[in-house]
């Protein structure tokens, strides 16, 4: 299914450089309850990276792409860093479960997988400063 209308959202400050930023698309639904979500401060590791990954994406009304990933989504991904496959799902934090591999979209991982494709991959820096790396094997959304 192709991706409903996007709609604005306040632009990053123009950069001399391209962006090494894969793109990214989320829902307005899923927008709307992760600006509601950043709006409050937490100690959440990630939460800085999802408000910065919010502030960059495409939103788009109405039905997403079958394989973007988004909240609810089970996702096979590749650590390549640790050269390891990963399959988890994405969830809010009050339903994140590291025993059914539900992970916060306010954990770094959750909030780098927001809005990828499969083949996209994604770096972000952690607190200390080391580089994490992954890429987008599967997406599956139930629906």
């Amino acid at each position: 299914m192709a991706e409903s209308q996007e709609r604005s959202m306040p632009a990053s400050p123009p950069s001399s450089k391209r962006d090494p930023r894969p793109p990214i698309a989320v829902c307005a639904e899923d927008y709307d309850a992760l600006a509601a979500l950043v709006a409050h401060p937490s100690a959440a590791p990630g939460q800085a990276l999802l408000a910065v990954e919010l502030e960059r994406a495409a939103v788009v009304e109405g039905a997403l792409a079958a394989n973007r990933v988004r909240l609810g989504s089970e996702v096979d991904y590749h650590d390549l860093d640790r050269d390891r496959m990963r399959t988890i799902r994405l969830a809010l934090p009050h339903a994140a479960s590291i025993d059914d591999h539900r992970v916060s979209v306010t954990a770094p991982i959750g909030a780098a997988l927001l809005g990828l494709k499969p083949g996209q991959r994604f770096s972000w820096a952690e607190a200390g400063g080391r580089v994490r790396s992954i890429k987008v094997l599967a997406v599956r959304n139930d629906g």
